[in-house]
């Protein structure tokens, strides 16, 4: 912010209660804690809890393990277990009239938020990874009707690919800005040099001697899975270390039959640092059904930290991942659902010491401008740009 710029003051819309798990919860607080070093005046408004006692802005940084001063206010909202009617609900209380801090423009990841504080006449802008329009076309219209509306101030997209979609579907390019996640050097708790893996296998009591891939988030089925475990069944000489297990899903049930699979826990994001560094290989699904089915899985949020840690990386060839990895350069890409072509590049990568020096070094050269603070940086000059130009 330069001196001369009165400071930001961004009312952030949250759709549920927190702490959660949930990737868009670590980037949504990651988000408001880097504005808030830069010195935009942030509230984080929830939905009131049913039960049990309201976290504070220090519990909620605590959890995350982020460094950020941010405020915190709650709506009365109907609370219900389901995601599907927690939403709706929580954004037609907003649309009844609930009152927001004062604040410069409302910011939120929630499409219905975004609709209906548009509706009451609030300036919003709206931070996604998701390519709506492609994967529920009828959608489309409301989307071009909010793009377009006075109040808009303007979308970060997390992928070129997410942001063309919403060109396709009308919306001014000049609104819309692919404005990249990261990581958070402090979080990842990485020694200058980066950790070694056998300091990492140390630390986490791991084989110094073992073939090691290593997942890390979000375990589904709908995140291609699948093509996980069909990839373990051709390496059995490889250990696969999934970490990021609530519950005992049809991944977890699966997984049980593979000898060489093992399914962790999530774990807190510095010592799912610690894992990701034991890696020899890195893995994001090598499958494109995520991305073609449930549309949420664009750029996932971990691949930041891959980078960072300095491994190999192993993924589909799908258009959002060529936006940041590139094979043979930073990663190694195989064609998405082909598994014997993934079990092939995974055998050259444990083949080849070189190969994994170059793309490790590689991968965290690519990942070192992807950091919290820079995207703050990205937003705020991007908002304001867009403020002065509806003020114009």
């Amino acid at each position: 912010m330069s001196p001369l710029q009165p400071p930001l003051r961004i009312a952030y819309v949250w759709d549920r209660a927190l702490p959660t798990t949930a990737a868009d919860a670590e980037q949504g607080v990651s988000t408001i804690a880097a504005l808030s070093r830069r010195g935009v005046g942030m509230t984080l408004v929830l939905p009131r809890p049913a039960r049990g006692r309201l976290l504070t802005p220090e519990d909620l940084a605590r959890h995350y393990q982020v460094e950020g001063r941010f405020s915190l206010t709650t709506l009365p909202a109907p609370m219900f277990a389901t995601t599907v009617l927690r939403k709706p609900l929580f954004a037609l209380t907003l649309a009844a009239g609930a009152a927001l801090p004062p604040h410069d423009l409302a910011y939120t990841r929630n499409a219905a938020v975004m609709l209906l504080l548009l509706r009451r006449g609030f300036r919003v802008f709206y931070d996604t990874h998701r390519a709506w329009p492609n994967q529920l076309p009828l959608l489309a219209p409301l989307f071009r009707r909010a793009m377009t509306s006075p109040g808009f101030v303007g979308a970060a997209l997390h992928s070129e690919y997410s942001r063309q979609c919403y060109i396709r579907c009308g919306a001014p390019a000049d609104r819309l800005r692919t404005i990249r996640n990261g990581f958070d050097p402090a979080r990842l708790k990485l020694p200058a040099e980066g950790w070694t893996t056998a300091a990492a296998r140390a630390q986490l009591s791991l084989p110094a001697a073992q073939k090691l891939v290593v997942y890390t988030g979000h375990i589904s089925m709908l995140k291609g899975f699948g093509a996980v475990l069909a990839l373990a069944e051709r390496c059995l000489d490889v250990r696969f270390l999934l970490v990021g297990s609530e519950g005992n899903g049809a991944v977890e049930r699966k997984a049980r039959q593979h000898p060489n699979i093992e399914v962790l826990p999530w774990q807190p994001y510095d010592r799912a640092a610690l894992y990701m560094a034991a890696a020899d290989v890195l893995l994001l699904p090598p499958s494109d059904v995520g991305l073609r089915l449930a549309g949420h899985t664009v750029l996932p949020l971990k691949l930041y930290g891959y980078l960072a840690a300095g491994r190999p990386i192993l993924a589909a060839a799908t258009p959002d991942v060529g936006e940041l990895l590139s094979d043979g350069v930073n990663a190694v890409l195989t064609p998405p659902g082909d598994i014997d072509a993934a079990a092939k590049a995974l055998r050259s990568i444990f083949a080849d010491a070189d190969l994994r020096r170059r793309l490790g070094a590689a991968a965290r050269a690519t990942g070192a401008a992807y950091t919290w603070d820079a995207r703050a940086a990205a937003l705020e000059a991007f908002i304001r740009e867009r403020l002065a130009a509806m003020d114009a």
